[in-house]
Parts: structure tokens; sequence; C-alpha cells
């Protein structure tokens, strides 16, 4: 499989989440700071609260309507909805205008967009990708998703505080040519109410599915305990990297003051808690970058169970020592075997996922697989909690046993979930039959 062989939905979604990306991370992870400044810590926190509360719902909107009215559609109402939150938001920081209020509001509807538009965004790749070039696909999305990170990140850093009008005039321009590109190119290929769409179950079941109220709808979802299982399994282990960036940037910050890093004869150079977060951070997405592509051919040749299980545990394995260690060079060895795990499980484990959601209900598993980020995001914040009680070998030790515990949910459904693999590539001609 090559890129050029991708749909060309998969093409353009890839081209256009890159260059969005790329803007959307030279201003959006300095917000907090911008609200902090403006509006003080209190509305910093509230902004990201509201942002999160705001986007989950959304997202569960998303998925719901996504099924019943199609991709293409809600995608275009959402890519419309956030960038005109980012034109009131570039008018409302602009040389003629200065209201951190009114950014606030538009932060939190950018983020109700966003959540409407990730379903369906997700639901149509998957629609017009088969289940054999999954892996490829999300390798590359991924690859992406962490090349516009590395390229962004600088260069915010230097234009965010001066040139933040011309930013979100930039981000305002993107998002009418992601709307443009959306409107005149994208191919609406998921056609609710027909029955070529659906692998499983007749047409009069199809017409049942779709007058279901929203809350029957995600009851039927949340009644497959394979996908509960493996969102479960998810949250924990996505958790295991999140500490990162909360409870262990918290204890090096505390315990790593002025360590000896480099020396040369005469000269040395030490490094304190931030620093070194700041290297592995780097570390993290230069290796990415370098060796997403790399590995895909160094795994090609073992199984998806072997190499989702070995990833898994050489990630679970380097960030618990992260969590625990405060040796400069151990840390980095640490996060190249994190970080090799990680590209070693994330295109299968996302694979997966696509091979689960029925395809009546691609956009509904979505927008409950968009919850395990969030759930995620409780669990590194919980971990801050506990560690200013807990000594950091014990914190380590939990960490690790909530990634220890996702490999085993992980392990307890790989059965089904091959079964499920295996269901998704026969025709759907043959899906129909079998179910029927």
């Amino acid at each position: 499989m090559r890129f050029r062989d991708f749909h060309r939905n998969v093409k353009l979604r890839i081209y256009m989440n890159f260059l969005s990306g790329t803007a959307n991370n030279m201003v959006l992870p300095f917000m907090s700071i911008y609200f902090s400044g403006k509006l003080g810590d209190t509305s910093a926190g509230l902004a990201v609260i509201l942002g999160i509360v705001a986007g989950v719902a959304a997202g569960i909107c998303g998925g719901y309507y996504s099924d019943r009215i199609g991709r293409k559609k809600l995608m275009l109402l959402a890519e419309a909805g956030y960038t005109a939150a980012f034109a009131v938001m570039a008018v409302a920081n602009s040389p003629w205008l200065e209201s951190p209020a009114a950014t606030l509001i538009m932060m939190i509807i950018v983020s109700m967009f966003w959540g409407l538009h990730g379903p369906a965004q997700d639901a149509m790749l998957l629609d017009v990708t088969p289940p054999e070039a999954r892996k490829f696909m999300y390798a590359v999305k991924y690859w992406l998703n962490n090349l516009s990170f590395a390229v962004s990140g600088i260069a915010g850093a230097f234009l965010f505080k001066s040139y933040l009008f011309e930013l979100f005039l930039g981000l305002t321009i993107i998002g009418v040519v992601t709307f443009a590109v959306t409107h005149f190119f994208i191919e609406e290929v998921y056609k609710p109410g027909t029955e070529g769409t659906i692998a499983r179950g007749t047409g009069e079941a199809l017409r049942q599915r779709s007058q279901l109220s929203m809350w029957t709808n995600y009851r039927e979802v949340l009644k497959d305990s394979t996908f509960i299982i493996y969102s479960l399994a998810c949250m924990l282990l996505v958790s295991v990297e999140f500490h990162l960036g909360s409870y262990v940037g918290v204890r090096m910050e505390k315990e790593m003051l002025n360590v000896p890093f480099l020396s040369w004869k005469e000269w040395s150079m030490q490094v304190d808690g931030l620093q070194m977060l700041g290297f592995l951070r780097t570390e993290n997405t230069v290796l990415i970058v370098l060796l997403s592509m790399t590995i895909r051919y160094v795994i090609g040749r073992f199984s998806d169970k072997k190499v989702l299980l070995l990833g898994y545990t050489l990630y679970v394995a380097g960030y618990t020592y992260i969590a625990y260690s405060s040796h400069p060079w151990m840390l980095l060895l640490s996060m190249l075997i994190a970080t090799w795990g990680e590209l070693m499980y994330v295109p299968v484990n996302q694979a997966y996922l696509g091979d689960i959601a029925p395809e009546h209900a691609r956009s509904s598993y979505m927008a409950i697989s968009g919850l395990v980020y969030k759930g995620a995001m409780l669990l590194a914040g919980g971990a801050v909690v506990l560690g200013g009680f807990l000594p950091s070998w014990l914190m380590a030790a939990l960490i690790g046993l909530c990634g220890v515990s996702g490999i085993l949910l992980f392990y307890s459904i790989l059965a089904k979930l091959d079964s499920r693999k295996e269901l998704a590539m026969k025709p759907a001609s043959q899906s129909v039959v079998a179910s029927a």
C-alpha cells in the first residue's frame, strides 16, 4: 500500500489536518498563558474545563447525527463554525480591539465545533479505507501530526506574544481553505438509509436503527462489551504517557535541581527538572518524526498481536521508569524505549478500533472513543494530587500498574478483536449474508 493509493478523501484530509494542525499548534497550546495573564488563573482554568465539557457534549451529538445525516454535512457545519470563531478571535485581538472575554467565549465555541467535527472525520476515514490499509493510514496520520507539532511548537513560542492577531487571521484563512476543500473535493460515500452502506443487518434493521433516540443509540454502543473493554484499556495506557505532563513534570521540578548532565574537562552542564522535561518531550517528538515510517518496515513481518503486546510492554516500561528516575541519561534512554513502543502500538491499536466499529454506527463509536483521552487526562490530574502524599517509587509503581492493567485488558479481548477484523475484511455482501 502506498500513499497515492489512498482514497482521495483520505489524502485530502491528511493534507488539511497537517496544515490546520500546524497553525493550531502555534496558538492553542499557549492560550492558557494568554487567559492567565489577561483574566487571571481562575478564568484560565475555567476556559480549559468549559472547553473540555463543550467538546465532549458536541462530540456525543456529532457521533449520533453523523451516522444519520452523513459525514460531510456535519464536517462542513463544524468547519464553518470554528472558522467564524477564529475570525471573531482575530478581531478581538486586533490593533483596533482587545477583548479577552470574547476570546474566551470563542475558544469554548472552537472546542465545541472541534468536538462535532472529530467523530464525523474519523468515521469518514474508515468509510473509504479497507481494513488491510488502516495501519498504514494511521501511521502516516500519526507521523504528520507529530511533524506539525514539532514545526509549530518552536514557531509558536516566538510568534504568539507579538503576532497574535496575525496568527488568528491565519487560522481563519486556513479554516476557509479547509471548508472549500471539504465542500468541493471531499466525496460523501456514506449514505444513511441505504442497504449498500451497511455490512451488518438488513435495510429494515437499518431503518429501525435510524429512528433510535440519542440515548438509546449510545446505550446500544455501551452494550458492546468488547468495545468498552478496549476503551478502558486505551484509557489506562494513554494515561501512562499523560503523566509526563502532570505528575512527572511536578516531580522533576522538585527533585531535579542542577543535576550534572554533560561535562568536558573543566566545562560542565547541569539541568533542572523543567529543562529535563523539555529534553524528553523534544526527544519523543523528534524520534517519532524520524522513525515512524522506518518502523513500519521493521515490524511488518510480525503479527499484529505480537507487535501490539511488545509495543505496549516497551511503552509502559519506559514511562514507568521515567516516573521514578532523576538520572538524565537513563531518562533519555527510557524515553527512547517508550517511544519505540509507542511507534509499534499506535497504528495497530487504531486499526483495531476501525475493525470494532460497525459501519452503521462508526461515528457513535468514534465519539465514545474520544472520551478515552478525557479520562486519561483525569487520571493524570489525579496523580498530581496523590503525588503530594505518596513517595515517587510508589507513584511510579501505580503508573506502571495502570499500564499493566491496560495490557491485560487488551490481551483478554484480542481473540474477539481478531475475529472482528476477519469479519471487517470480508466483502460487504458476505457480511450481510452472515448476519442475516
